[in-house]
């Protein structure tokens, strides 16, 4: 035993801060939050960008990585697809990119329900024509929870002071208002999300205006997120936190309990990234490097996935949870597009 105590004393003072243990009833540092996630519309090819150090355990192939050129354009007809697999949207007046001659799964725009359009005199990948994102984005459809006289309060809200309460599908009610740091706290089912995006209400849909002015529809909402987790997962977190960034990518935190070489109960901090419009995980971490030292102490969650359910009834599930339907190929349930 006197050993096993010298071991561990060895580890901790080699490690130092680095090592963020959690004994007992102690907290972990949350701290460190993962980099951006490119949203289909980016130039990029959708990979995650930062100085991301936590070892990835799960990492989604269904990112668009097709690109934009931002070409100037009028109209969406100056606006056309180029590249080898029709990957690139581009204006007409600029000259066709070179590109290899392959095929990837993740250039599937119709998949994404995007189109080669014209916003804000760009060429770009978007769900949306500007057009339809203007009867969208206007200043009655705004949640604004620091207006001082709602006469431009949604439709299917109602506005009270520095609260607005809107009645989203399926019967829910998302009540948004002012945070203490400047931002927005959003709860639906008693469950809170932080966010300084621009939202705006249509309908019985909510839409964020993002990074780079980019229109999105929020599909996803912090109770499915932690539904999602835990499906991935099968198993109960605790210390959960959840924010929408300007990317429209949920930045989840939670902890899972678990017991350092079998024996000294810790906390192992888990780190995800869901898109809030498809709903994809797009990056399921563990955070600390010595996860593998420890045995998985939390509690297993009994029916988690809408797949151990009666078969036939894998949709009614799903609806249950805030989704469409249940997709028997990635086992998730699912929005239609």
């Amino acid at each position: 035993m006197k050993r096993l105590v010298v071991f561990i004393g060895i580890i901790l003072l080699l490690t130092g801060s680095a090592m963020a243990i959690s004994i007992t009833s102690s907290t972990i540092d949350n701290s460190t939050g993962l980099h951006n996630q490119a949203g289909a519309t980016d130039t990029n090819t959708g990979t995650v960008a930062g100085n991301v150090k936590t070892a990835i355990t799960a990492v989604s192939t269904k990112i668009f990585c097709g690109k934009s050129t931002y070409g100037i354009c009028e109209t969406d007809a100056d606006c056309v697809k180029g590249g080898c697999s029709g990957q690139i949207c581009q204006s007409k007046n600029e000259e066709s990119e070179v590109t290899t001659c392959e095929w990837r799964d993740c250039y599937n725009y119709t998949r994404k329900a995007l189109n080669c359009v014209c916003i804000t005199n760009k060429c770009m990948w978007n769900r949306w024509t500007e057009a339809q994102i203007k009867s969208i984005i206007k200043k009655q459809n705004a949640i604004n929870v620091t207006a001082k006289y709602w006469d431009t309060c949604p439709s299917g809200c109602s506005c009270t002071g520095s609260t607005v309460k809107c009645q989203l599908a399926n019967g829910r009610i998302m009540t948004v208002y002012a945070g203490k740091s400047g931002n927005v706290i959003i709860q639906i089912k008693g469950e809170n999300m932080t966010t300084n995006v621009t939202l705006y209400k249509s309908g019985e849909k909510v839409y964020g205006v993002f990074k780079g002015n980019k229109t999105k529809e929020i599909n996803m909402f912090q109770e499915q997120v932690r539904e999602r987790i835990r499906e991935r997962l099968n198993r109960l977190l605790e210390n959960e936190n959840i924010s929408l960034d300007e990317n429209g990518v949920y930045q989840y935190k939670g902890e899972k309990k678990a017991r350092l070489f079998f024996i000294f109960p810790v906390r192992i901090l888990v780190r995800a990234e869901v898109d809030a419009e498809t709903g994809e995980v797009i990056k399921l971490s563990k955070g600390n490097w010595w996860a593998f030292l420890a045995k998985d102490d939390s509690q297993q969650v009994v029916g988690a996935s809408c797949g151990t359910v009666t078969p036939g009834q894998n949709d009614a599930c799903c609806q249950t949870k805030g989704f469409d339907l249940w997709n028997s190929e990635t086992q998730e349930c699912e929005f239609s597009q």
